[in-house]
C-alpha cells in the first residue's frame, strides 16, 4: 500500500481542483520525505513495544525543550485532560502525544478526521470533522460521547480547544489561537476531570500565514510542509501545574471555564503571546 495516500489532508469528497491543489502543495513542501520516515516508523512499531510518538520525534530528529515537568504518574488524578494551544498543526499534536505516553496510562487526542486515514492513529485519535454536513455533525457528536466515556474510564484526553491552527493577521505578525470551543469545558465538567495546561511556543512560517489570507485550500496544503519544516529542530513547551477538578467544577458557566483554561495555558506563554481574544461566544 502506498503510504503517500495516508499522508494528505485531501479528502475523497473534495472537488478535483481542491484535491489537486492540496496534494500539489503537500508534494512541494516535502510529503515524500515524510512518507519515507512514516514507513520506517511503521516498521519500528511492528517490531515491538516502543513509544509510538517518542519514536516519531526521534525519526524527525525533533527534540522537546520543556519548562516545568509532567506530574508523577503515581499521583495522577483518575480523570485527566491535557489542554494546549495549537500553533503548528501536526508537530504540536505529536509533541503532546509524546508527553501523554510518558504518563503510563491510555490516552486519546481529538484530531482532524483527515489524519485518521493513517491506520496507526486509530488507537490514539478521536476524529473531529470540519465538513459542514449532517453526517459530519453526527460523527462529531459521536466523538464527543466517546471522549466522555473514555475520560470516565481513566483515559487521558488531549485537546486543542481552538480546533484550528493559530494564524497571524499579518504575514510576519504574531499568530493567535482561534477562538476556543466550549466543548472542552463541557468535557471537563461532566467528567469531573483535572487539567494539565501546556503552552507550545512558536508559530508556523510566514508563507502559511500569507496563504491563510487567500485560500483555505492552500492553507491546508501547507500543514504537512510545516511538520516537515520541523525536521532536525526543536519544539518548546511549558507545562503548568495541575488544576484540580474541584476548582474547575466550581465554575458553573462553560464560557467562564473556557476562559479559565485559556488563561492557564497562556499564562505559560512568553509575554508577546498573551491572548487578546477569549473564547467562542455563547450560542444564541
Amino acid at each position: 500500500m502506498r503510504t503517500t495516500t495516508h499522508l494528505t489532508y485531501a479528502r475523497p469528497s473534495d472537488t478535483l481542483v481542491r484535491r489537486l491543489a492540496i496534494r500539489s502543495m503537500e508534494e512541494l513542501s516535502g510529503r515524500r520525505r515524510l512518507a519515507r520516515l512514516y514507513a520506517v516508523w511503521q516498521r519500528h512499531l511492528a517490531s515491538g513495544d516502543v513509544p509510538a510518538f517518542g519514536m516519531m520525534l526521534d525519526l524527525m530528529r525533533i527534540s522537546l525543550r520543556i519548562e516545568g515537568r509532567l506530574p508523577d504518574p503515581a499521583t495522577l488524578p483518575e480523570r485527566l485532560v491535557m489542554v494546549a494551544n495549537h500553533p503548528f498543526g501536526i508537530g504540536d499534536g505529536v509533541a503532546l502525544l509524546a508527553l501523554a505516553e510518558q504518563l503510563g496510562r491510555p490516552f486519546r487526542i481529538l484530531i482532524n478526521a483527515d489524519l485518521m486515514k493513517i491506520p496507526e492513529m486509530a488507537a490514539y485519535g478521536l476524529p473531529v470533522s470540519f465538513e459542514e454536513t449532517r453526517a459530519a455533525m453526527a460523527a462529531n457528536m459521536a466523538t464527543r460521547v466517546e471522549a466522555m466515556r473514555l475520560l470516565a474510564e481513566g483515559t487521558t484526553i488531549v485537546v486543542f480547544p481552538a480546533g484550528g491552527v493559530a494564524t497571524a493577521p499579518k504575514i510576519f505578525g504574531e499568530a493567535a489561537d482561534l477562538p476556543w470551543k466550549q466543548f472542552t469545558a463541557r468535557l471537563i465538567r461532566s467528567g469531573c476531570a483535572a487539567v494539565l495546561p501546556i503552552h507550545v511556543h512558536g508559530q508556523n512560517g510566514p508563507l502559511f500565514h500569507l496563504v491563510s489570507r487567500w485560500s483555505m485550500t492552500l492553507r491546508v496544503g501547507l500543514l504537512i510542509g510545516e511538520f516537515r519544516r520541523r525536521y532536525g529542530g526543536s519544539i518548546d513547551l511549558s507545562i503548568g501545574p495541575l488544576i484540580a477538578s474541584g476548582e474547575l467544577s466550581a465554575i458553573g458557566d462553560r464560557r467562564l471555564l473556557t476562559e479559565r483554561l485559556r488563561q492557564a495555558v497562556f499564562s505559560l506563554a512568553r509575554p508577546a503571546a498573551q491572548p487578546q481574544s477569549v473564547c467562542e461566544p455563547i450560542a444564541a
